[in-house]
């Protein structure tokens, strides 16, 4: 279960308040194509970019033995495999997870 002081929506919430942006170095990068790599030419694109923090957003694996992802407002290091940029930023912390259990 997510911290209590976490919003929790779906996927699709996500897409339609907060707006993904799409990562401009590649024609399909995954997740709507706006996902960001952690590394290489996406990480400078994203440093060029100077954009506040309260746009970026982390997609983790909070869970090893589980087959849903989540993605969390923020950057975070710890089980990242992207990130994301947003057109709406975030004013509190938000867990956004394809998990039916939330």
């Amino acid at each position: 279960m997510p911290p209590v002081k976490d919003i929790v929506i779906s996927w699709t919430e996500w897409e339609e308040k907060y707006k993904p942006i799409r990562n401009p170095n590649s024609p399909d990068p995954g997740f709507w194509g706006c996902m960001f790599e952690t590394y290489g030419s996406d990480i400078a694109t994203l440093e060029e970019m100077h954009v506040d923090g309260k746009y970026f957003w982390t997609l983790v694996d909070n869970n090893p033995n589980s087959v849903y992802l989540d993605i969390i407002s923020g950057v975070h290091v710890f089980n990242r495999m992207g990130y994301f940029v947003t057109e709406v930023p975030w004013e509190e912390e938000v867990l956004v997870s394809n998990d039916p259990s939330y």
